[in-house]
């Protein structure tokens, strides 16, 4: 077993990785990548869309969501507007313009996704993909037990 230096290690390592493959992505596909999983949401559900469930969709929270539709809707690429028949919920729609994004994006993102995962093994990415889902299952189970700790000091 690693000792808590190299552990350390693997969680920069991880921290250096993710840092990189935002930048590389949105050099290569034009899209920060939280913005390209709204926009690509809004198009694959070809209708308005609320945007709680956006948010869920797009694992982010309420504030950051709010502010990519805001820079999506400044770029006349989403439209935002109330139900009609429940004026408590904002739906979300991706303009003409918004959908030749997403179109102009789609084959620089799978260029970049076949240029970056491509040549590595099946099992390497399936043993990855394992090692990432328990990583973020710890991560969210240390976030959960330090909530109820707080919870319980309050």
């Amino acid at each position: 077993m690693l000792d808590a230096v190299e552990q350390l290690k693997v969680l920069q390592q991880l921290g250096r990785t993710y840092r990189a493959f935002m930048s590389a992505y949105e050099k290569e596909v034009g899209h920060f990548l939280p913005r390209w999983r709204v926009m690509l949401y809004l198009y694959t559900e070809e209708r308005p869309c609320p945007q709680k469930q956006l948010g869920d969709a797009s694992h982010m929270d309420p504030g950051a969501l709010s502010r990519q539709l805001s820079a999506l809707e400044t770029l006349g690429w989403i439209e935002r507007h109330t139900d009609q028949h429940d004026k408590r919920i904002t739906n979300v729609t991706l303009t003409d313009a918004g959908k030749q994004q997403v179109e102009h994006s789609l084959p620089k993102r799978a260029s970049f996704v076949k240029r970056t995962l491509g040549s590595i093994p099946d099992h390497q990415l399936r043993q990855l993909m394992d090692s990432l889902l328990l990583l973020e299952g710890r991560f969210n189970a240390n976030n959960k037990q330090q909530e109820t700790s707080e919870d319980a000091l309050a």
